[in-house]
């Protein structure tokens, strides 16, 4: 008897338990999934979730023109009625090892999910394939690592512009000649035709400072003329040997000149040939000459010899030609480069490279170191 009051007594009891009521699921707040790397579709079959080691995580929008249904995206207006044996469900690989790999870390504890942007869709039959081509962070209730394929380049790998490294070269840049500074050495290179005795001899080879100064400057900066008592030797010499530029050839050695000798640096005619052949054959002229045997020749062959090497883009740069190929100059440079300028350098110039007395050029070597911006000592 107490036994039977015992058992209905529990079977009451049991009866009085609340049962839970069924719970409609709430896609936002999704913690669980049937199976990992399958698609959970919301509510309304516009977005999708997911399903990432027990936990739905939201990916944003479907594409335009598209459904999620029954664990699918599918085409709107594609029939989705279940069958018998549904297919496979659709998976997206939690780790493809091509093209790129981009990892996502989702730490945050409220799901503020962020729309991936999708490509437009490419329907093949009833079923849509999308594409994930951009990385956005995505967030959930749980810590997680989510590897998504990115499609697409990588990105370049920056990098950085060497520095320029020094050079222990010497620079060819040349010391710029201008109209001031030529004319601070020789005023009177200031017009053309000269006033003076030989004024009307050989008008047609005057030149003025104006014109003058970019030829030099571009004969310095091919061969080099980097330091002021080098270009202070080389310009006085110029325009002392030509009268501040009156004249490209010699007239004055003997009656009637000296056929074959000039330029701006009134060169000899052997080192007219041997100029003239850096440019050209002068076999034309006469087959066989050489800076030997030029004194050998015809006043007329001597002639037409200089005048290769008459015109501007030529005459002006020999004075610094002859000082960067004369032999015996090679001597001197070294004294002649240093700073302060050393009129015993210069001397030593005159003598040994150019072999003709000091005389009185001094006085436009002088000109020249002080117009260039430079200091002359003994």
């Amino acid at each position: 008897m107490l036994s039977n009051i015992f058992l209905l007594s529990l079977v009451a009891s049991i009866n009085a338990i609340p049962v839970p009521k069924a719970q409609t699921p709430d896609y936002n707040t999704l913690d669980t999934c049937p199976k990992n790397g399958s698609i959970v579709c919301g509510p309304d079959g516009n977005t999708f979730y997911l399903c990432n080691f027990g936990k739905a995580v939201p990916m944003g929008a479907v594409a335009a023109g598209t459904s999620c249904q029954n664990g699918k995206i599918v085409t709107i207006g594609a029939s989705n009625a279940p069958t018998a044996e549904p297919e496979p469900e659709q998976t997206i690989p939690t780790y493809v090892p091509e093209p790129t790999s981009a990892e996502l870390v989702i730490t945050t504890p409220e799901a503020k999910p962020t729309k991936a942007p999708m490509p437009d869709p490419q329907p093949t039959k009833d079923e849509i394939t999308s594409t994930i081509t951009t990385t956005e962070e995505v967030t959930s209730k749980s810590t997680s690592v989510i590897l998504v394929t990115v499609t697409g380049d990588a990105p370049d790998t920056p990098t950085e512009t060497p520095a320029p490294q020094p050079t222990s070269e010497p620079s060819t840049g040349g010391i710029e000649i201008t109209e001031d500074i030529i004319l601070k050495v020789g005023p009177a290179a200031k017009s053309c035709p000269r006033n003076n005795a030989n004024g009307a001899l050989a008008p047609e080879e005057c030149a003025t400072a104006a014109h003058a100064a970019p030829f030099i400057t571009e004969a310095f900066k091919q061969y080099g003329i980097n330091t002021i008592g080098e270009a202070a030797s080389i310009l006085s010499l110029m325009m002392f040997e030509t009268g501040d530029f009156q004249f490209n050839t010699n007239h004055f050695a003997r009656p009637g000149g000296n056929p074959g000798q000039g330029t701006r640096n009134q060169m000899s005619p052997n080192f007219i040939v041997q100029y003239a052949q850096t440019f050209e054959s002068t076999d034309s002229i006469k087959p066989g000459i050489t800076p030997e045997n030029i004194g050998e020749q015809t006043d007329e062959v001597k002639n037409k010899v200089l005048a290769l090497v008459l015109g501007d883009d030529r005459t002006w740069a020999s004075g610094a030609w002859f000082y960067k190929t004369h032999p015996p100059c090679a001597a001197v440079m070294p004294a002649l480069q240093k700073t302060p300028v050393s009129l015993a350098a210069w001397t030593q110039y005159i003598q040994g490279c150019i072999d003709t007395p000091v005389a009185d050029r001094a006085r436009n070597f002088k000109l020249a170191v002080e117009a260039l911006g430079g200091t002359l000592v003994d």
